[in-house]
C-alpha cells in the first residue's frame, strides 16, 4: 500500500497545526510560511517514517493517526518512548540537533501526517526570530513534562500507572462516573507504561475490585475519586453500596 498526497491543508488542518506548542505564538500566514509547500499524506499502519541512526531530513506532524517512537536495546527488545496522537509532532527536535534521528518512529495505526522539510524549516527560521523562541520555548515545556513523567512514572507501581492513564482519558471533573474508550490497543499501552501484557491483565484485573468495568477497549470508571486516590496512593478503597 503506496502512501498518497491529499489536497492542501484545509481548516480544520490549520486549527490542528494552530494548537501545537510549537506555533501557538505564531499567526496563520507564519504558520503556512513554516510549512511552505508541504501536502498532507496518507499513510498505513506499520510504516516505518523513520529509524534510529537515519539522517534527520524532515519532521512530522499528525493530522490524524497515531504514531509510536521506540528505540531497541542491545539484546533486541522494544522500548517504546512514547505513543502520540493528532496534534502532536515528532522529531521536531531535530531542527535544532541536526544530524540523525534518535530513535525510531512506526505508525500504530493508518494515519495523516504533514511532513515539514528541515533544510526548508531552517530558511525560515533565519528569517523569522519569532518562530524560533516559539521553537525554543516548545522544546522547553517539553522537557519539563517529559522530566516530570518520568519522576512521576518512577514513583507508581505497574498498577498505579494504569490507573493514571486511564484517569488521563476521563473527563476533567473530580468525582461522579465516566465512560470512555481506550485509545489504542492493550498491548501498545502496556509497553508504553513499560509493562509486559500479563501485567497489564494483572494490573486491570485489580482495577475492577474497584469497580471499573473493561470490555474490550470500553472502559466504565464509577466514581473517579476512588481511582485518583489509588492512583496517587496505592490503596484500594471500594465503592460503598447503595
Amino acid at each position: 500500500m503506496m502512501n498518497h498526497h491529499d489536497s492542501a491543508l484545509n481548516d480544520q488542518d490549520m486549527q490542528t497545526l494552530r494548537k501545537l506548542s510549537l506555533f501557538a505564538d505564531l499567526s496563520e500566514e507564519e504558520v503556512r510560511e513554516v510549512v511552505g509547500s508541504a501536502l498532507p499524506r496518507r499513510y498505513p499502519r506499520g510504516k516505518v517514517l523513520f529509524q534510529h541512526g537515519d539522517r534527520a531530513d524532515a519532521f512530522y506532524i499528525i493530522l490524524d493517526g497515531l504514531v509510536k517512537v521506540m528505540r531497541h536495546t542491545p539484546e533486541g527488545s522494544e522500548v517504546i518512548l512514547g505513543v502520540f496522537g493528532k496534534g502532536n509532532a515528532i522529531a521536531e527536535a531535530s531542527v535544532f540537533l541536526g544530524g540523525k534521528y534518535p530513535a525510531t518512529a512506526e505508525l500504530a495505526a493508518d494515519s495523516r501526517l504533514l511532513r515539514v522539510e528541515i533544510p526548508h524549516f531552517h530558511k525560515v527560521l533565519l528569517r523569522n526570530a519569532h518562530l524560533s523562541l516559539s521553537m525554543l520555548k516548545a522544546a522547553y515545556q517539553r522537557i519539563g513534562y517529559l522530566v516530570s513523567e518520568l519522576e512521576h512514572l518512577k514513583s507508581q507501581t505497574g498498577c498505579q500507572r494504569v490507573a493514571d492513564f486511564i484517569l488521563g482519558l476521563c473527563p476533567k471533573q473530580d468525582a461522579g462516573e465516566a465512560h470512555i474508550d481506550l485509545p489504542y490497543e492493550k498491548g501498545l499501552i502496556a509497553a508504553r507504561l513499560g509493562m509486559k501484557p500479563e501485567s497489564f491483565s494483572r494490573a486491570l484485573k485489580r482495577l475492577r475490585q474497584m469497580g471499573i468495568e473493561i470490555h474490550r477497549d470500553h472502559v466504565h470508571v464509577p466514581d473517579m475519586s476512588l481511582l485518583r486516590h489509588f492512583a496517587e496512593t496505592g490503596e484500594i478503597c471500594r465503592m460503598k453500596m447503595e
